[in-house]
């Protein structure tokens, strides 16, 4: 198995698994849901539906609109944690400083680039 296909693999998981999380600790994603969003609950379960099923996706032959839809949906989300940061709210119990903050841009970076990489895979 080359490199590549075993990171599509543990991209897989890792969002599958994200995902999965949206259900099990709904509170904490009801928190950094921004308040001008309407039922937060709504919004951020539907949000963990689509980390299950686009990953999924890669797995079939529609991997390169997964891998678009899945950069799309990763900028779009980057919003909330960006909500989070600008206006000091916690993440669970925690308030983070400015490095931790900037180091969640950088790891939301990280999977954007994999996502490319996985949209490039052939």
């Amino acid at each position: 198995m080359d490199i590549t296909k075993l990171l599509i693999y543990v991209y897989i998981a890792f969002f599958v698994v994200a995902g999965i999380n949206h259900f099990l600790n709904p509170q904490f994603y009801d928190a950094i849901v921004p308040n001008f969003i309407p039922y937060p609950r709504f919004v951020h379960q539907f949000t963990g539906v689509l980390e299950i099923i686009i990953p999924l996706l890669f797995l079939t032959r529609y991997r390169k609109e997964a891998a678009i839809l899945m950069i799309i949906l990763l900028v779009i989300l980057y919003g909330a944690n960006l909500y989070v940061w600008v206006n000091n709210l916690p993440y669970g119990r925690n308030y983070w400083s400015n490095q931790q903050h900037f180091f969640r841009f950088l790891l939301q970076l990280f999977y954007i680039g994999i996502a490319y990489i996985i949209y490039l895979y052939e």
